[in-house]
């Protein structure tokens, strides 16, 4: 049986990005860039002030006080093409505001004393001070390293002052999500209080398209042969297909049923781990990937995390697209691991500057509110018991609730 670092390689070894496609910046919001990107002005555009005060001649305060005289005042977005500053002179000058000619040197107004037109500097300031260079934030012509960095809103930001508004992106990875099971329902069905509402399904079509992929929510398959069958019936244009349940040993666990008939060619159906070990992964008519999930809720979260999020990452062109461990310290005990590697939820609290992770009390697969209240799961290889204070591996699912952020 793989271990979970095998079967992650063997799933991201099968992994293709699916091409490109140019778009506008204004739809492009969490879209991957395809290529790195040249800038086409530059910002600043000219020598502009950093901050409010007067424009002079370094060599004019350079003993103190140096009483200038006022030629003018410059806004930002003035033109100063026809100013040029005379000696022993000084503009009034706006943060922003472009540098005129002659004028070397920024002085700020708490340095100063002014009376009328005249305005004496009484403390000294370095040739070139508070002035910010043409092209000191980018250059026209730059290259902007963005390949296979999804376009955040600083991103925007970035490239709107670089005057790009149009460029290549990463086809979003098409994935349908197919859950099943007879006690489960569509969420929404009016139906008895016997049967559960489909969890699983809504839950990864939400994590996917948190990282640009195109869901489509199938619903649910009863549990028989003709059901399931009809789910794939029409999956032309899928780049990947989810299920959830039904691929276990039991009598009603379809989907090891029908992967003769629907074409399907597995390179793993189990992986030594707690939660999921019956994960399956595969190729539908030789093309369409397809990850077969547990049906407990928190069996499925997880792979959904661990295999799913870095597989479609990497489908999307991600340049960074596996899930990142941290270390963190045991804030209490655990109970004894099985044989297999145990991926325990818990809570990680920062502590003194130090991560600390107490895990969940209860880590049954059915439990959902365990997911819920913690931000972290934890890697615990076969050995005898962990206890407090000792150093783990955790990858951490919700970093904004941990540390805040977008």
């Amino acid at each position: 049986m793989l271990t979970p670092a095998q079967a992650l390689d063997t799933v991201l070894e099968h992994i293709r990005t699916i091409g490109t496609e140019r778009i506008s910046l204004f739809e492009a919001q969490n879209r991957v860039v395809a290529r790195d990107l040249t800038s086409q002005r530059s910002l600043p555009p000219c020598d502009n002030a950093a901050m409010d005060g007067f424009a002079v001649r370094a060599a004019d305060i350079a003993e103190l006080p140096a009483r200038l005289t006022v030629q003018g005042t410059i806004a930002a977005g003035d033109d100063v093409t026809a100013l040029k500053l005379l000696p022993g002179h000084c503009y009034r000058i706006m943060t922003g505001a472009f540098i005129p000619a002659g004028a070397d040197t920024v002085v700020e107004y708490e340095i100063t004393r002014s009376e009328g037109e005249q305005v004496t500097v009484l403390e000294p300031k370095k040739l070139a001070a508070n002035i910010r260079r043409a092209g000191e934030d980018i250059a026209r012509g730059a290259t902007i390293r963005c390949q296979g960095e999804p376009v955040r809103p600083w991103h925007i930001a970035r490239y709107i002052s670089a005057g790009v508004f149009y460029f290549s992106v990463y086809r979003r990875p098409r994935v349908a999500v197919i859950s099943s099971g007879n006690e489960i329902v569509d969420p929404g069905t009016l139906d008895d209080s016997t049967k559960t509402y489909d969890s699983n399904g809504p839950a990864v079509a939400a994590l996917l398209r948190n990282i640009g992929c195109e869901v489509v929510y199938l619903g649910v398959s009863r549990d028989d042969e003709a059901s399931l069958q009809a789910m794939f019936s029409d999956l032309s244009g899928f780049d990947a297909v989810i299920t959830s349940a039904g691929i276990s040993a039991g009598d009603f666990d379809m989907m090891n049923r029908v992967a003769k008939n629907l074409g399907i060619r597995w390179h793993f159906q189990s992986v030594s781990q707690k939660p999921g070990k019956p994960i399956s992964f595969g190729v539908l008519h030789g093309t369409t990937l397809l990850f077969a999930l547990p049906g407990n809720p928190i069996s499925s979260m997880f792979c959904a995390y661990f295999y799913l999020l870095p597989a479609m990452r990497k489908m999307a062109g991600y340049a960074s697209f596996a899930n990142v461990a941290v270390n963190v310290e045991l804030g209490a005990g655990t109970k004894k691991t099985k044989k297999r590697t145990q991926f325990d939820r818990a809570r990680l609290q920062i502590e003194n500057g130090k991560l600390i992770a107490y895990p969940a009390a209860n880590q049954d697969s059915h439990v959902i509110d365990s997911m819920v209240e913690s931000n972290a799961f934890l890697v615990l290889e076969p050995q005898s018991e962990y206890r407090q204070g000792d150093i783990v591996a955790a990858y951490v699912h919700n970093a904004a609730g941990l540390l805040g952020g977008i």
